[in-house]
């Protein structure tokens, strides 16, 4: 089987175009990308690409990432599908305002620790596979980032992680209901 057959395909929206260009670069050492420089781009596109998972730039214009991420929910096909946001807003307020929006994780920009930002887009992936399968019931129990650093936050009753490096850099995730 073609092995890019089998690999995730992932969905890359950022209108800054280098920081398009770098992501699409360093996510296709592993991904299948589809990198798109505006929402409006990446709507018209995503019955073409099939994503498993969404890597979506919050502060673009005129479509900003929070909409792009609730139309491409509403698209037949995409309710759940697993979403981050791409954020220079690093305020824990305006991280838990992504995750509320629907984001099942936050990675602030500049991005640090691409090898983490990797390891929370796998799990997304990997969570999602199995709920596809599954009666939604109940919320998963919530997954911890695994570094040194990682500190729980149970917010408003849902579970939610944020990890923090020692370079400042934060990636906070939060898990979907099955």
């Amino acid at each position: 089987m073609d092995k890019a057959m089998t690999r995730t395909r992932l969905v890359l929206v950022d209108d800054h175009q280098d920081s398009l260009e770098a992501f699409s670069i360093f996510f296709g050492e592993k991904y299948t990308v589809f990198g798109y420089a505006s929402a409006v781009e990446a709507l018209q596109a995503i019955d073409a690409a099939k994503p498993d998972v969404l890597v979506l730039d919050v502060g673009m214009y005129p479509v900003d990432g929070v909409e792009c991420l609730k139309a491409i929910r509403a698209t037949p096909g995409y309710r759940d599908i697993p979403a981050v946001a791409l954020t220079g807003f690093a305020y824990e307020v305006e991280r838990q305002g992504f995750l509320d929006a629907g984001f099942q994780a936050v990675a602030v920009k500049p991005v640090l620790d691409l090898g983490e930002l990797i390891a929370v887009i796998d799990r997304l992936v990997n969570a999602a596979a199995p709920a596809a399968h599954q009666t939604p019931t109940r919320p998963r129990p919530s997954i911890a980032v695994a570094t040194p650093s990682a500190a729980a936050a149970n917010l408003d009753g849902r579970a939610a992680m944020t990890a923090s490096g020692a370079d400042g850099s934060a990636a906070t995730e939060r898990r979907r209901p099955a």
